[in-house]
Formats: structure tokens, sequence, C-alpha cells
């Protein structure tokens, strides 16, 4: 099975956070049985007994020594003692010994028994003990079994989801990889999830190739435009009122800068919004482009004699105007030109050439926004999901307006800007923020202070070394190798930047766990929000910044793709 496809599971997630399941092994309460202790009054008594023994032996045997040989001195100088007398006063000297000897044994009786007492008393208490601690053993082994069957059954990657419900979600900094990673996974479970997604690209990266190739393993249909280089098949103005046709073009032609000149704005409203008075209701961007040749009495083959007519009757003698403007709207001439069919895909993408220039992508991208609102105005075709990826340069007004569209009619709406510039600021925090990779020491300061120092946050190993070792492991494998660059035919889509991700997983399970409640692997790393750790960030992690009415809360959050091929992962 294609792991993409497992990525195509109900329930939004942005990625999974790290949850170290052995941490919830809970440790044997019972404490060890301790060693008994024999009675102090048995060792007091055998030490007592045994403290001068062998001077009592020696005294019972000596004296019954010195009777025996008392009587044979006596009887051999005293009395004038025949053989057989001899030998009967040997015989009493030995008894009177052997009598010593006996006493000094019933002597030393009470320290032997005394002794005898207390090694009893002693191997009563090893046994008593050996006995408990087998019994502590084996409730031991019973509780860490049970323990480990209940860890064994948790999972150890458990899904982020942003907040239920339609608001924005706005991912600022990160890489290619990291982007394309977070559109996999996050574009995959909003795909299972709220159905029909529109997606725009404006990176020229191409980034959510691996999100087409999921919808479509998954059998969902997929829609592609290239702009500009399928502009004649992408109509953008159709549709669009007078005002917002207008308002479009003043805001791509003259941006957010502030030494821009109101009355300068003010005229090239004014003459736009003569020239859609004239062409209305049918607009399109040849006939814009006609309308100014008219104006320079050049052919306008797409306009009436009529409107031509008209045009001339309202002739601007300002001609360094029109040049300019139409300058800005020529590199669009071809848009619309063409029939395509509607853009009612399962995932339909609007992706930016690599070679677009500054000027026509401020231009496409104020008129895209205009043409999504207007496409979430009149509900068609209906969507789930919008995701613009690269939308620095938007105006903030336009992407609020867009934000309270979604809001209004259920859709989730997300994103992703490259940096934390100034428009970025004042547009981020509408919704939830996540934050990756952000290299400009300023950005990642403005960060820093846009979530608050002093939080703190994990990263796991897998993601940290960005190789997926981790210290336990189970004997099995599984391989498969995906690569962009590889034509879709099916998609009219080629991806050119050479990424290829290596699907494939061995791991080797060997739990050493050794009972002082510590590991032999670093699991996780620790780090707090400063500039410098967002400077550093891995490509594959994102801090997930939500308020919960008492302050932020961040959470650390892992999207490399590949995490859904590993044990234990939970999808919701």
């Amino acid at each position: 099975m294609d792991p993409l496809a497992l990525l195509a599971a109900p329930g939004e997630r942005l990625g999974w956070t790290f949850d170290d399941r052995n941490l919830r092994r809970q440790p044997f309460a019972e404490p060890e049985p301790v060693r008994g202790t024999v009675p102090p009054h048995l060792r007091a008594r055998a030490a007592r007994w045994q403290q001068g023994m062998l001077r009592r032996i020696l005294i019972s045997v000596g004296v019954g020594g010195a009777i025996a040989a008392v009587l044979f001195l006596c009887g051999g100088t005293v009395l004038n003692l025949t053989t057989a007398g001899w030998i009967a006063f040997s015989v009493i000297g030995l008894l009177l010994l052997l009598a010593g000897a006996v006493v000094g044994g019933l002597v030393a009786l009470p320290a032997i028994i005394a002794a005898r007492m207390a090694t009893a008393a002693e191997r009563t208490v090893e046994r008593d003990y050996a006995r408990a601690r087998a019994g502590w053993d084996e409730r031991r082994r019973a509780h860490d079994r049970e323990q480990q069957e209940t860890v064994d059954r948790l999972p150890e990657w458990r899904a982020a989801a942003p907040v239920a419900g339609n608001r924005r979600i706005d991912i600022v900094g990160g890489t290619a990889y990291g982007w394309e990673a977070v559109l996999t996974v996050f574009g995959g479970s909003l795909l299972a999830t709220r159905g029909p997604m529109l997606l725009v690209d404006f990176t020229g990266d191409a980034l959510c190739g691996e999100l087409m190739r999921l919808a479509a393993s998954t059998g969902r249909t997929v829609g592609v435009r290239r702009f500009p280089a399928e502009l004649a098949r992408l109509d953008l103005v159709t549709g669009l009122s007078a005002g917002e046709l207008v308002d479009c073009l003043v805001e791509a032609i003259h941006g957010d800068a502030r030494q821009a000149d109101r009355a300068e704005r003010s005229e090239d409203a004014l003459l736009l919004h003569e020239i859609c008075d004239v062409l209305a209701p049918d607009f399109s961007m040849p006939r814009l482009l006609g309308a100014l040749h008219a104006f320079t009495d050049r052919p306008a083959p797409a306009l009436s004699d009529d409107e031509r007519t008209r045009l001339r009757n309202t002739r601007s003698d300002d001609r360094r105007r029109l040049r300019r403007i139409e300058a800005f709207l020529h590199p669009l001439g071809t848009m619309g030109t063409e029939p395509s069919e509607p853009t009612t895909a399962d995932l339909f993408c609007l992706i930016a050439d690599e070679d677009t220039g500054g000027v026509q992508q401020e231009l496409l991208k104020e008129l895209l926004v205009q043409w999504l609102a207007r496409q979430l105005r009149v509900d068609a075709p209906p969507m789930g999901s919008l995701v613009l990826v690269g939308a620095d340069g938007i105006h903030h007004r336009s992407i609020e307006r867009l934000s309270t569209l979604c809001e209004r009619r259920g859709v989730r709406l997300v994103l992703l800007f490259a940096h934390l510039r100034e428009e970025s600021l004042r547009t981020i925090g509408g919704g939830e923020v996540a934050l990756m990779r952000l290299g400009n020491h300023r950005e990642a300061t403005e960060a820093a202070d846009f979530v608050g120092k002093g939080h703190r946050f994990v990263v796991s190993q897998l993601t940290r070394t960005l190789g997926g070792n981790e210290a336990h492991t189970v004997a099995e494998s599984h391989g498969a190798a995906d690569m962009l660059g590889v034509s879709e035919g099916h998609l009219r889509f080629t991806q050119h930047h050479g990424v290829v991700r290596d699907w494939s997983r061995t791991v080797a399970h060997a739990d050493g766990t050794n009972w002082s409640d510590a590991e032999a692997t670093q699991r996780v790393y620790e780090y707090a929000v400063e500039p410098r750790v967002l400077q550093d960030l891995p490509d594959h992690a994102l801090l997930l910044v939500r308020g919960d009415g008492q302050g932020e809360i961040v959470q650390a959050v892992e999207v490399d793709p590949a995490i859904v091929t590993l044990p234990r992962v939970a999808m919701d």
C-alpha cells in the first residue's frame, strides 16, 4: 500500500506530537521487603556467655588437675604405697582430672545453647526474608507485565489537531521541504475531512506535487492550472464587479508603498472606473487592454464600435498614465482567451511558474484573491478548504476579507508566509499561528516576541536528527520510495526539484527498561522559545501557538510524512 494513502485519514491534523509512552509507565509501588533481625536478647545472651567462657573452662580443668597432682604427690611422699596403691592413686587423679573437664564442659554448655539459639533465629529470619522476597519479585513481575501491556497499547505519536471550527491557520517561516511536508500531512487530512480543496501555490516550486499524488492515489480527482503558462485557460476577471476589478488593479499597481501618491491612486481608480463603466458587465483582460488601446487610437478588435466611440468621448489626455496602466496589464493579455473546464476537482491547484516576474506575480496575486473571494461568495464550486502557499505580498485587507468570507462559509483558510515582515505581522493572529524555521534574526526575534519568551517545548530525536533513529526497534522493515520529478501525465504536471522521500522503515525493538526509571537513550530534546532556536528549527518541526483565554499555549508539532509509517501512530 502506498504510504501516502495512509495520510488521507479523517480528522484534521497539522502533524504529530511525540508522546514518550514509557513516561506513562507506573512504577511498582509496593516497597521492597526488609530483611528481619535476630532478637537482640538472643545475641546479647550468646555474647554474654561467650565472653570469659574459655577462662571458666580452664579454671575448672585446672582445679581438677591440681587436686589430682596434690593427691599424687602426697601419696608418693607420705604414704609408702605399693604398686596397687599407686595404681589406685593414679585412677583417682585421672578421675579428678576428668571431673574437672566435665565441670568445664558444663560451664561451656549455656554459651553453646545460647549460640545455637541465636543461629536458629538467624536462619528463621533468612528463610522468612527469602519467602517474602520471592513473593515481592513475583508481584513486581506481574505489575511489569501489566504495565508493558498497557504501554504497548498507547500511541507514541499523537495527532496535533487545530482548534475545531473554521478559524484560519497562519504558518510563518519554513523551508521548501518543510512546506511540502505540511501540505502533504495537513492537506491530506483536510481532503479526507472537509472535502474539496482549492490550493494556490505562489512559490514557483510546485510544492503541492506530493499532495496531488496523495489525492490521486486515494481515488480523488485532481485539477491543475499553471500560471502564467496556462493563463489563457484561466479567467480571473469574468464575474468580478466593476468596483472589485478596479480595487484589485489599483492595489496591484500601487501596492501598499508608503510613498504612493494618494492623488495618483485616485486618478488611476477614476480612469479605470470610466473604462469599466463602458465595458460592463462583460469584463475580460483582452477587453481591458483593448480599451486602453482605444484611448490612444490603436486597434481594439475585442471592443464593439459603440464601445470604442464611448471610450474616445471620455478620452484621457494623460498618455503617461495610460501607458503605465497598460504596462501592468500587458503581461496578462492572454488571460481567459481559451475555453477552460470548471474547477470541480476534489483537489484543484493553481501553481505559479518558476520564472513568474515580480510585477506580474503581484498583479496575479491580487486578481486571484479577488477571484477566490468571488468563488466563496457564489459558492461555486463548493470547497471545504482554501490554501494559499506563499501569501507574502498579498495586502492584509484582502486577506482579512478573504478570511471573513471563509469563516462565514465554513471553509478552512490556511496561509503560508515565507517571512515575518511588516505585512505578515499585520495579518497573523486572526486564527492559530504556526511558526517554522525563520532564518533571519530580526524575523526570529519578532516571532519570539509574538509567542512570548520563556515557553519551552520538546522535539523528538527522530525530527531533531532528521534520520529517524530511535533507540528501540522491532525487527521488521518496510520500504518504498517516492521521487519528485516524475511526470504525472494524467495530472498534466511535472515536478522538477529533485526531492526524494524515502519511506523505508527499519526499527529494532530492544526495550531494556532498568527499573531505576532511567533510559539509556535521549528520546526528546528540550528548547526554549528564543530567536536562535527559531532560526535553527528542524525542517519538519513547527510551533503551534494558540490562546486559551489565560495566555499562549505553545505546542511542538512534527510534520514529517514518514512518521505515518512508524508503529503506534494515532491519526485522530
